[in-house]
């Protein structure tokens, strides 16, 4: 796509050809991306229980992910939040449980996007009890 301001390509269309580019020069090999991306997760979530310390007591951290439309949904980001009030359910978020005091970290509740939760309730024996314990409990919350 040309530039209305130029005899150029726009950026987004530079951006697209250089991520082809290179994968057809380096492909992500399966599980490649999801090793990496879990460690980064991880890194971020415990900066951000470090940058938090300072709170007394229990907090949450939210956890949203940003999927950049140019990459095909390929470039996934995450914003963490950190905020003193538990967040209600949302599908596409993770939610973390922190207490300074006890030291204590835990997974709240994790929902994937709305659009998949009939594929986990299908067969719900292969997936994660919690998982399928949170649909439910999601699902019957927007019932009300």
């Amino acid at each position: 796509m040309k530039s209305q301001y130029g005899d150029r390509e726009t950026l987004g269309t530079q951006l697209l050809k250089t991520y082809e580019e290179h994968m057809k020069s380096s492909p992500i090999e399966a599980g490649e991306l999801a090793h990496e991306g879990g460690k980064s997760y991880m890194k971020m979530l415990i900066e951000t229980v470090e940058d938090h310390r300072n709170i007394r007591g229990i907090y949450y951290i939210q956890v949203i992910p940003k999927k950049e439309l140019y990459a095909g949904n390929r470039a996934i980001y995450f914003r963490f939040f950190a905020r003193r009030s538990e967040p209600l359910m949302e599908d596409d978020m993770d939610v973390w449980y922190v207490n300074n005091k006890t030291c204590e970290l835990r997974l709240e509740w994790s929902l994937p996007h709305w659009s998949e939760f009939d594929i986990f309730l299908r067969n719900p024996d292969e997936h994660d009890k919690n998982l399928i314990k949170w649909i439910l409990k999601y699902k019957k919350m927007q019932e009300r």
